[in-house]
């Protein structure tokens, strides 16, 4: 096989710190199988992952998150690649918007990978994340060419997508069409009020509810990947109409898994300390998941160690 060195790009060490090379490491072994992953090494001031891989494997390599770019390893030298990841939109939808919480980019695409590795379904095709916030992996679901679904509870978080969608529609002079209305019954509350953004063959929608009511909100179509990214828990700490992850989780678990297509998978990334890994997987006891293990765990600052649980409902 072709001998190939994977560029680590500044974004992943960022996002995975200490762990970077780790981390690296397992999602080519998770996400490109077929590759042998000889180890991370410097080349002229980068960092890479050395390893062999098919030829065919390339547009897989090349949507790692971890990587910045490839390079062909031959007998008279290192030859960058143009492997090109192939992405619908501009990079801005996904990471132009800064703003306090952001589930960190790197981390979602990741979050996507692992999900399209685990999924059996031909051509997964639908992406759920029942605690979107700003929509960050709606954006990403929509690069990859697939559609997407978030819920939030937060009433302001579909207008504020809406001020940053307009913004970068605008700048990047990107087709596109917003609509808006509800799935149920017009209420004051605003549960179940929608806004959709269809651009590049692709509708993303983002409705305002709670997570434990996924099935009333989104009916039966299922869908292949449902992809979150937990709240650490500070926010979830305290105060009479506080949760916790956890008990989000227990409330909510039953209502995931009847949202997903019998071969698909839910990928979730965590405070390993808040809730602890058995906890959050026993919210799933009997729901007739299996536990795929990743070894992608990493601090992301000195008081959270981040992982993630891969789970596969079998087809």
């Amino acid at each position: 096989m072709p001998d190939y060195a994977l560029v680590l790009s500044p974004l992943a060490r960022a996002a995975y710190f200490a762990q970077a090379n780790e981390v690296a490491q397992a999602e080519v072994a998770a996400c490109v199988p077929e590759a042998e992953i000889r180890g991370a090494e410097r080349f002229g001031g980068l960092e890479v992952l050395r390893l062999t891989a098919p030829e065919e494997s390339l547009p897989k390599l090349a949507r790692m998150s971890s990587a910045q770019g490839l390079f062909d390893v031959t007998q008279t030298g290192w030859q960058p690649l143009d492997s090109d990841p192939g992405f619908a939109l501009h990079p801005d939808f996904v990471w132009g918007e800064k703003y306090r919480g952001k589930t960190n980019e790197t981390l979602t695409q990741m979050l996507i990978n692992l999900g399209l590795a685990v999924c059996t379904v031909e051509a997964p095709a639908r992406l759920l994340d029942p605690m979107c916030g700003r929509g960050t992996t709606l954006m990403w679901a929509l690069r990859y060419g697939m559609s997407a679904t978030g819920v939030e509870r937060d009433a302001q978080a579909p207008a504020e997508w809406r001020r940053g969608l307009k913004k970068w529609t605008k700048l990047h002079r990107q087709k596109h069409k917003l609509s808006e209305g509800w799935v149920q019954k017009a209420n004051r509350q605003g549960v179940g009020r929608f806004l959709d953004f269809a651009c590049a063959g692709q509708v993303a929608r983002m409705v305002t509810g709670d997570s434990a009511d996924l099935p009333k909100l989104l009916g039966r179509k299922p869908f292949d990947l449902i992809v979150s990214d937990l709240p650490y828990g500070v926010q979830h700490m305290g105060g009479a109409d506080s949760r916790s992850p956890l008990a989000t989780m227990e409330a909510a678990a039953r209502g995931w898994v009847a949202c997903l297509s019998p071969g698909g998978a839910i990928v979730i990334a965590f405070n390993a300390n808040i809730p602890k890994r058995a906890e959050l997987l026993a919210a799933f006891e009997g729901l007739g998941l299996e536990e795929v293990p990743v070894p992608v765990a990493h601090r992301m600052s000195e008081s959270i160690l981040r992982d993630v649980l891969v789970l596969h409902k079998p087809a």
